[in-house]
Protein backbone atom coordinates (compact mmCIF):
# COMPACT_ATOMS: atom_id res chain seq x y z
CA UNK A 1 0.00 0.00 0.00
CA UNK A 2 1.51 3.61 -0.77
CA UNK A 3 2.15 6.43 1.45
CA UNK A 4 -0.96 8.33 0.01
CA UNK A 5 -3.28 5.29 0.47
CA UNK A 6 -1.58 4.73 4.39
CA UNK A 7 -2.14 8.29 5.21
CA UNK A 8 -6.04 8.24 3.57
CA UNK A 9 -7.11 4.85 5.67
CA UNK A 10 -5.27 6.66 8.68
CA UNK A 11 -7.63 10.06 8.29
CA UNK A 12 -10.67 8.05 7.26
CA UNK A 13 -9.99 5.62 11.00
CA UNK A 14 -9.71 8.98 12.80
CA UNK A 15 -13.08 10.28 11.14
CA UNK A 16 -14.98 6.96 11.94
CA UNK A 17 -13.55 7.12 16.21
CA UNK A 18 -14.75 10.65 16.09
CA UNK A 19 -18.43 10.65 18.42
CA UNK A 20 -19.35 14.39 16.55
CA UNK A 21 -20.68 14.31 13.07
CA UNK A 22 -18.45 15.88 10.51
CA UNK A 23 -19.29 16.88 7.03
CA UNK A 24 -16.63 18.46 4.84
CA UNK A 25 -17.83 20.53 1.65
CA UNK A 26 -15.96 22.46 -1.52
CA UNK A 27 -16.35 25.76 -2.13
CA UNK A 28 -18.91 24.68 -4.29
CA UNK A 29 -21.05 23.10 -1.21
CA UNK A 30 -20.22 19.35 -2.31
CA UNK A 31 -19.86 17.17 0.43
CA UNK A 32 -16.57 15.14 0.40
CA UNK A 33 -16.56 13.72 3.88
CA UNK A 34 -19.89 12.12 6.07
CA UNK A 35 -18.45 10.22 9.13
CA UNK A 36 -20.45 7.53 10.86
CA UNK A 37 -21.89 9.60 13.91
CA UNK A 38 -23.23 12.08 11.09
CA UNK A 39 -24.61 9.17 9.28
CA UNK A 40 -26.54 8.02 12.54
CA UNK A 41 -27.50 11.50 13.31
CA UNK A 42 -28.96 12.26 10.27
CA UNK A 43 -30.29 8.71 9.22
CA UNK A 44 -28.57 9.68 5.52
CA UNK A 45 -25.43 6.83 4.41
CA UNK A 46 -22.20 8.10 3.12
CA UNK A 47 -22.54 6.83 -0.15
CA UNK A 48 -25.77 9.03 -0.41
CA UNK A 49 -24.54 12.13 0.27
CA UNK A 50 -20.67 12.19 -0.92
CA UNK A 51 -20.62 13.65 -4.33
CA UNK A 52 -23.84 15.16 -3.83
CA UNK A 53 -24.76 19.11 -2.81
CA UNK A 54 -25.34 19.89 0.54
CA UNK A 55 -28.46 21.65 -0.26
CA UNK A 56 -29.87 18.22 -1.97
CA UNK A 57 -28.79 16.19 1.25
CA UNK A 58 -29.68 18.43 3.46
CA UNK A 59 -32.73 19.92 1.85
CA UNK A 60 -35.63 20.71 4.73
CA UNK A 61 -32.62 22.14 6.92
CA UNK A 62 -32.63 25.89 6.03
CA UNK A 63 -31.13 27.20 8.80
CA UNK A 64 -28.02 25.14 8.50
CA UNK A 65 -27.58 25.78 4.98
CA UNK A 66 -27.73 29.37 5.32
CA UNK A 67 -24.98 29.48 8.03
CA UNK A 68 -22.89 27.18 5.57
CA UNK A 69 -23.25 29.57 2.79
CA UNK A 70 -22.08 32.63 5.26
CA UNK A 71 -19.35 30.91 6.60
CA UNK A 72 -18.27 30.02 2.58
CA UNK A 73 -18.53 33.93 1.69
CA UNK A 74 -17.67 35.41 4.56
CA UNK A 75 -14.53 32.97 5.86
CA UNK A 76 -16.05 33.40 8.95
CA UNK A 77 -16.82 30.30 11.82
CA UNK A 78 -20.68 30.23 12.68
CA UNK A 79 -21.91 27.93 15.91
CA UNK A 80 -24.69 27.71 17.93
CA UNK A 81 -24.92 25.79 20.39
CA UNK A 82 -29.24 25.35 20.36
CA UNK A 83 -29.94 23.80 17.20
CA UNK A 84 -31.97 21.02 15.76
CA UNK A 85 -31.80 18.64 12.88
CA UNK A 86 -34.48 15.87 11.60
CA UNK A 87 -33.22 12.01 10.95
CA UNK A 88 -34.63 11.04 7.87
CA UNK A 89 -35.97 7.61 8.57
CA UNK A 90 -37.81 8.21 11.74
CA UNK A 91 -38.06 11.74 11.88
CA UNK A 92 -36.59 11.64 14.99
CA UNK A 93 -35.69 15.46 16.45
CA UNK A 94 -31.96 15.80 17.03
CA UNK A 95 -31.11 18.56 19.39
CA UNK A 96 -27.29 19.35 18.20
CA UNK A 97 -24.51 21.89 19.00
CA UNK A 98 -22.93 23.27 15.65
CA UNK A 99 -19.75 24.39 14.49
CA UNK A 100 -18.95 25.87 10.75
CA UNK A 101 -15.70 26.76 9.93
CA UNK A 102 -13.89 27.72 6.42
CA UNK A 103 -10.76 25.96 5.47
CA UNK A 104 -7.95 27.20 3.23
CA UNK A 105 -6.02 25.93 0.24
CA UNK A 106 -2.49 26.46 0.10
CA UNK A 107 -2.81 30.27 -1.44
CA UNK A 108 -5.27 31.48 1.50
CA UNK A 109 -8.20 30.71 -0.22
CA UNK A 110 -11.48 29.62 1.04
CA UNK A 111 -12.05 26.09 -0.31
CA UNK A 112 -14.48 24.60 1.79
CA UNK A 113 -16.08 24.36 5.28
CA UNK A 114 -16.22 21.90 7.85
CA UNK A 115 -19.30 21.44 9.88
CA UNK A 116 -19.57 19.60 13.26
CA UNK A 117 -22.45 18.20 14.49
CA UNK A 118 -22.50 16.86 18.08
CA UNK A 119 -25.69 15.14 19.52
CA UNK A 120 -26.66 17.24 22.74
CA UNK A 121 -29.74 14.83 23.08
CA UNK A 122 -27.87 12.84 26.07
CA UNK A 123 -26.92 16.48 27.82
CA UNK A 124 -30.68 17.33 27.43
CA UNK A 125 -31.92 14.32 29.18
CA UNK A 126 -29.45 14.95 31.58
CA UNK A 127 -30.41 18.68 32.07
CA UNK A 128 -34.38 17.54 32.38
CA UNK A 129 -33.39 14.61 34.96
CA UNK A 130 -31.55 17.37 37.35
CA UNK A 131 -34.44 19.49 36.72
CA UNK A 132 -37.00 16.48 37.79
CA UNK A 133 -34.36 15.78 41.18
CA UNK A 134 -34.57 19.30 41.94
CA UNK A 135 -38.15 19.31 41.99
CA UNK A 136 -38.43 15.95 44.02
CA UNK A 137 -35.70 17.87 46.27
CA UNK A 138 -38.40 21.07 46.29
CA UNK A 139 -41.11 18.51 47.04
CA UNK A 140 -39.52 16.84 49.88
CA UNK A 141 -38.67 19.42 51.90
CA UNK A 142 -41.84 20.82 51.34
CA UNK A 143 -43.75 17.25 52.03
CA UNK A 144 -41.59 17.15 55.22
CA UNK A 145 -43.43 20.22 56.66
CA UNK A 146 -46.73 19.73 55.70
CA UNK A 147 -47.61 16.12 56.04
CA UNK A 148 -47.20 15.97 60.18
CA UNK A 149 -49.20 19.29 60.05
CA UNK A 150 -51.97 17.71 58.21
CA UNK A 151 -52.28 14.79 59.86
CA UNK A 152 -53.19 15.09 63.20
CA UNK A 153 -56.15 17.16 62.54
CA UNK A 154 -57.21 15.30 59.53
CA UNK A 155 -57.45 11.71 62.23
CA UNK A 156 -59.40 14.22 64.22
CA UNK A 157 -61.73 15.03 61.55
CA UNK A 158 -62.61 11.20 60.16
CA UNK A 159 -62.55 10.17 63.76
CA UNK A 160 -65.81 12.51 64.26
CA UNK A 161 -67.02 12.09 61.40
CA UNK A 162 -67.44 8.10 62.41
CA UNK A 163 -68.41 8.87 65.82
CA UNK A 164 -71.57 10.94 64.14
CA UNK A 165 -72.19 8.54 61.63
CA UNK A 166 -72.95 5.79 64.24
CA UNK A 167 -75.32 8.73 66.07
CA UNK A 168 -77.24 9.62 62.78
CA UNK A 169 -80.54 7.42 62.19
CA UNK A 170 -81.48 9.45 58.27
CA UNK A 171 -80.11 7.08 55.58
CA UNK A 172 -79.52 10.85 53.93
CA UNK A 173 -77.34 12.46 56.41
CA UNK A 174 -75.45 9.32 57.13
CA UNK A 175 -74.82 9.54 53.40
CA UNK A 176 -72.75 12.56 53.80
CA UNK A 177 -70.45 11.24 56.68
CA UNK A 178 -70.03 8.89 54.77
CA UNK A 179 -68.40 11.35 51.96
CA UNK A 180 -66.25 13.35 54.45
CA UNK A 181 -64.89 10.04 56.07
CA UNK A 182 -64.12 8.79 52.30
CA UNK A 183 -62.79 12.56 51.34
CA UNK A 184 -60.13 12.30 54.60
CA UNK A 185 -59.52 8.95 53.41
CA UNK A 186 -58.48 10.57 50.05
CA UNK A 187 -56.25 13.71 51.91
CA UNK A 188 -54.77 11.10 53.66
CA UNK A 189 -53.56 8.72 51.08
CA UNK A 190 -52.38 11.86 49.40
CA UNK A 191 -50.01 13.21 53.05
CA UNK A 192 -48.85 9.40 52.73
CA UNK A 193 -47.28 9.69 49.11
CA UNK A 194 -45.89 13.00 50.18
CA UNK A 195 -44.14 11.48 53.28
CA UNK A 196 -42.68 8.61 50.92
CA UNK A 197 -41.59 11.53 48.69
CA UNK A 198 -39.92 13.18 51.48
CA UNK A 199 -38.53 10.21 53.37
CA UNK A 200 -38.56 6.90 51.35
CA UNK A 201 -38.20 4.01 53.27
CA UNK A 202 -35.13 1.27 52.41
CA UNK A 203 -35.50 -0.86 49.17
CA UNK A 204 -35.85 -4.42 49.85
CA UNK A 205 -34.03 -5.84 46.68
CA UNK A 206 -33.98 -9.23 45.46
CA UNK A 207 -33.79 -11.21 42.38
CA UNK A 208 -37.40 -11.01 40.61
CA UNK A 209 -38.94 -12.14 36.82
CA UNK A 210 -40.46 -8.66 35.79
CA UNK A 211 -42.87 -11.18 33.26
CA UNK A 212 -44.43 -12.27 36.65
CA UNK A 213 -44.82 -8.58 37.96
CA UNK A 214 -46.37 -7.61 34.41
CA UNK A 215 -48.18 -10.48 34.29
CA UNK A 216 -50.02 -9.67 37.43
CA UNK A 217 -50.78 -6.64 36.65
CA UNK A 218 -52.38 -7.47 33.25
CA UNK A 219 -54.23 -9.97 35.32
CA UNK A 220 -55.59 -7.09 37.92
CA UNK A 221 -56.81 -5.05 34.91
CA UNK A 222 -58.49 -8.14 33.12
CA UNK A 223 -62.15 -7.12 33.77
CA UNK A 224 -61.36 -3.49 32.54
CA UNK A 225 -59.61 -4.25 29.74
CA UNK A 226 -62.67 -6.58 28.57
CA UNK A 227 -64.74 -4.24 28.78
CA UNK A 228 -62.94 -1.31 26.82
CA UNK A 229 -61.92 -4.20 24.43
CA UNK A 230 -58.92 -3.65 24.42
CA UNK A 231 -56.06 -5.88 22.93
CA UNK A 232 -53.39 -6.90 25.07
CA UNK A 233 -50.22 -7.65 22.84
CA UNK A 234 -47.25 -8.85 25.09
CA UNK A 235 -44.04 -9.04 23.07
CA UNK A 236 -41.85 -10.40 25.52
CA UNK A 237 -37.91 -11.78 25.24
CA UNK A 238 -37.69 -15.28 26.78
CA UNK A 239 -34.41 -14.90 27.68
CA UNK A 240 -34.67 -11.57 29.76
CA UNK A 241 -32.68 -11.50 33.26
CA UNK A 242 -33.75 -11.21 36.34
CA UNK A 243 -33.78 -7.65 37.91
CA UNK A 244 -32.80 -6.81 41.07
CA UNK A 245 -35.80 -4.58 42.78
CA UNK A 246 -37.98 -4.20 45.26
CA UNK A 247 -41.13 -6.07 43.87
CA UNK A 248 -43.83 -4.01 46.08
CA UNK A 249 -42.77 -0.62 44.64
CA UNK A 250 -41.84 -1.74 40.78
CA UNK A 251 -45.86 -3.39 41.29
CA UNK A 252 -46.52 0.10 42.15
CA UNK A 253 -44.29 1.84 39.65
CA UNK A 254 -46.06 -0.96 36.50
CA UNK A 255 -49.45 -0.57 37.80
CA UNK A 256 -49.44 3.16 37.88
CA UNK A 257 -48.38 3.24 33.87
CA UNK A 258 -50.70 0.28 32.96
CA UNK A 259 -53.83 2.56 34.47
CA UNK A 260 -52.64 5.45 32.78
CA UNK A 261 -52.81 3.61 29.84
CA UNK A 262 -55.64 1.71 29.85
CA UNK A 263 -57.79 4.84 30.97
CA UNK A 264 -55.80 6.89 27.64
CA UNK A 265 -56.96 4.17 25.43
CA UNK A 266 -60.36 4.38 23.74
CA UNK A 267 -62.47 1.29 23.34
CA UNK A 268 -61.48 -1.06 20.93
CA UNK A 269 -57.63 0.11 21.35
CA UNK A 270 -54.31 -1.79 21.95
CA UNK A 271 -51.96 -1.98 24.36
CA UNK A 272 -48.31 -3.30 24.19
CA UNK A 273 -46.31 -4.38 26.79
CA UNK A 274 -42.51 -5.49 25.52
CA UNK A 275 -39.02 -6.49 27.35
CA UNK A 276 -35.88 -6.69 26.09
CA UNK A 277 -32.31 -5.89 26.60
CA UNK A 278 -31.18 -2.65 26.37
CA UNK A 279 -27.66 -2.34 25.51
CA UNK A 280 -26.54 1.19 24.79
CA UNK A 281 -27.07 2.31 28.62
CA UNK A 282 -25.07 5.11 29.35
CA UNK A 283 -23.98 5.59 32.93
CA UNK A 284 -21.87 8.49 34.26
CA UNK A 285 -19.85 8.15 37.49
CA UNK A 286 -17.20 10.67 38.34
CA UNK A 287 -16.98 12.56 34.83
CA UNK A 288 -16.57 8.76 33.48
CA UNK A 289 -18.98 7.71 30.47
CA UNK A 290 -19.40 4.36 30.70
CA UNK A 291 -22.07 2.10 28.31
CA UNK A 292 -24.02 -1.05 30.20
CA UNK A 293 -27.09 -3.13 29.92
CA UNK A 294 -30.30 -2.62 30.87
CA UNK A 295 -33.81 -4.30 31.14
CA UNK A 296 -36.70 -2.11 29.00
CA UNK A 297 -40.08 -2.37 29.91
CA UNK A 298 -41.84 -0.73 27.17
CA UNK A 299 -45.98 0.40 27.69
CA UNK A 300 -47.50 1.64 24.86
CA UNK A 301 -50.89 2.37 24.12
CA UNK A 302 -52.96 4.03 21.24
CA UNK A 303 -54.61 6.80 23.20
CA UNK A 304 -53.80 10.74 21.99
CA UNK A 305 -50.57 10.97 23.18
CA UNK A 306 -49.76 14.09 24.47
CA UNK A 307 -49.23 18.08 23.50
CA UNK A 308 -45.33 18.97 24.26
CA UNK A 309 -46.78 21.56 27.23
CA UNK A 310 -47.93 18.39 29.04
CA UNK A 311 -45.42 16.29 28.48
CA UNK A 312 -42.58 18.53 29.57
CA UNK A 313 -44.54 18.59 32.87
CA UNK A 314 -45.35 14.92 33.44
CA UNK A 315 -43.32 14.54 35.99
CA UNK A 316 -44.34 17.56 38.41
CA UNK A 317 -45.71 17.51 41.45
CA UNK A 318 -49.18 17.85 41.46
CA UNK A 319 -49.53 18.51 37.67
CA UNK A 320 -52.19 16.21 36.29
CA UNK A 321 -54.36 15.96 33.44
CA UNK A 322 -57.31 14.15 35.12
CA UNK A 323 -60.28 15.86 36.88
CA UNK A 324 -59.78 13.67 39.84
CA UNK A 325 -55.93 13.14 39.87
CA UNK A 326 -53.72 13.95 42.62
CA UNK A 327 -50.79 14.51 40.23
CA UNK A 328 -48.19 12.33 42.44
CA UNK A 329 -48.41 9.21 40.67
CA UNK A 330 -45.67 9.45 38.30
CA UNK A 331 -43.98 11.78 40.58
CA UNK A 332 -43.37 9.09 42.82
CA UNK A 333 -42.90 6.55 39.96
CA UNK A 334 -39.89 8.17 38.88
CA UNK A 335 -38.35 8.73 42.94
CA UNK A 336 -38.70 5.08 42.82
CA UNK A 337 -37.08 4.28 39.12
CA UNK A 338 -34.34 6.56 40.09
CA UNK A 339 -33.70 4.54 43.68
CA UNK A 340 -33.36 1.54 41.43
CA UNK A 341 -30.54 3.21 39.66
CA UNK A 342 -33.17 3.03 36.37
CA UNK A 343 -34.54 5.79 33.91
CA UNK A 344 -38.34 6.63 33.25
CA UNK A 345 -38.35 7.98 29.78
CA UNK A 346 -42.00 9.11 28.41
CA UNK A 347 -42.66 10.26 25.12
CA UNK A 348 -45.29 10.15 22.17
CA UNK A 349 -45.18 7.31 19.71
CA UNK A 350 -43.54 7.95 16.28
CA UNK A 351 -45.08 4.52 14.48
CA UNK A 352 -48.86 5.60 15.47
CA UNK A 353 -50.67 7.74 17.46
CA UNK A 354 -50.73 7.06 21.44
CA UNK A 355 -47.47 7.69 24.20
CA UNK A 356 -45.00 5.00 25.17
CA UNK A 357 -43.36 4.67 28.85
CA UNK A 358 -40.15 3.33 28.86
CA UNK A 359 -38.27 2.06 32.02
CA UNK A 360 -35.16 0.74 32.22
CA UNK A 361 -34.01 -1.05 35.15
CA UNK A 362 -30.55 -3.09 36.09
CA UNK A 363 -29.84 -6.31 35.62
CA UNK A 364 -28.90 -9.20 38.11
CA UNK A 365 -24.69 -9.42 38.12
Amino acid sequence: MSYEQNLKSYYENILASVQDGIVVISKEQIITTFNPAIEEMSGISSSHAIGKSLESVFSGESRLLELTDKTINSGITFSDSDFQIIRRWDRRVFPISLIISPFSDEGGNIAGAILVLRDMSRAKELEENLRKADRLASMGTLAAGMAHEIKNPLGGLRGAAQLLQEEIKSEKYREYTGVIIKETDRINSIVENLLNLSNPKPLKLKSVNIHKILGDILLLEEKILKRMKITVVRDFDPSLPSVYIDEGRITQVFLNIVKNAVEAIKKGGELTLTTKIFYDYIVIEEGAKSHTKMVLIEVKDTGEGFEDDVLSNLFTPFFSTKSKGTGLGLVISHRIIEEHKGRIKIQNRTDRKGASVQVFLPIVV
